[in-house]
């Protein structure tokens, strides 16, 4: 009988432990919407499926953050959606939504492959000495990256603590609903692009710098007829002046001459270009 209430004393301290301790360390968090956490006034804002784009996924996660193949393999196999925003500058971030077990920010983030963590803002970030690149995984569910992470790691906390007095804007009280719609769109494998500002974003995809009236660009890349390393893009460039809509379709077409592309207006302001196949390369080579 002293035995059974020594076994029953020591599982009652056991679980009292663990009920605080769990307290402690994991208070109760609103689920956060990835996309929510990129800064708003970015030049170009990309929305990865990621179990249906492993492979681009993982080598855009060894070029912007420098970390191993097997381990960008590794982080690519448990990311559900990633979205990334490219800044006039140049300056990229990355927020994903998927199942990080913690298990695995030991074994990836350590001083031996150059991941020094710090406190940032209550949350623990981990800094990589060569690419200055900065790493949070505040949950279970997300991750997120940039070379300036604070704003990032603040617009976490106001959503998943219900920071009142936080001043640091989301992504959806800087982009119109329009924009927010179409990068939400991640029903199907394709992987969406907006352009608020095209300017470079034209230069690098059409291999030119052209002179056009273009506010913003709409862009959907699938896969070029089950080749895994080929894409078919497809582009919707909206103009700020109806003047020039039929001047810039003759001069896409003559740009593009000898490409097998269908360039039409189809708006009085709108130009779209279809069946434009491009190689996961030059791809990756225009954002990173």
């Amino acid at each position: 009988m002293k035995r059974l209430n020594l076994i029953k004393l020591a599982f009652i301290s056991l679980l009292g432990a663990s009920l605080l301790f769990s307290c402690k360390s994991t208070p109760d968090m609103a689920p956060v919407d990835p996309i929510e956490l990129l800064d708003g006034d970015a030049a170009l804002y990309i929305t990865i499926p990621v179990q249906a784009n492993q492979e681009f996924v993982s080598l855009a996660v060894q070029k912007i953050s420098a970390v191993t193949e097997s381990d960008a393999k590794k982080i690519t196999e448990r990311l559900d959606t990633a979205f990334v925003s490219v800044s006039p500058f140049g300056d990229v971030q990355l927020s994903a939504s998927g199942k990080i077990p913690q298990t695995f920010i030991g074994m990836a983030l350590n001083e031996k492959k150059g991941w020094f963590p710090e406190l940032v803002l209550q949350q623990t970030i981990y800094t990589h000495m060569q690419t200055k690149y900065q790493l949070c995984l505040p949950s279970s569910s997300n991750a997120f990256l940039s070379r300036n992470i604070r704003p990032m790691v603040s617009r976490f906390n106001k959503i998943a603590y219900s920071e009142v007095e936080n001043q640091e804007k989301l992504l959806s009280e800087s982009l119109d609903d329009v924009a927010c719609s179409f990068l939400h769109e991640v029903k199907s494998s394709d992987i969406l692009i907006y352009a608020p500002s095209p300017k470079n974003f034209i230069k690098t995809f059409i291999g030119a710098d052209v002179n056009t009236p273009v506010s913003s660009v709409y862009a959907r890349l699938s896969q070029y007829r089950g080749v895994k390393d080929q894409f078919n893009v497809f582009l919707v460039l909206n103009l700020s002046d109806p003047r020039t809509t039929k001047a810039c379709t003759a001069l896409l077409k003559t740009l593009l001459f000898g490409v097998p592309a269908k360039i039409q207006q189809t708006g009085a302001q709108q130009i779209t270009i279809a069946d434009l196949p491009l190689s996961q390369n030059r791809i990756l080579s225009m954002f990173w």
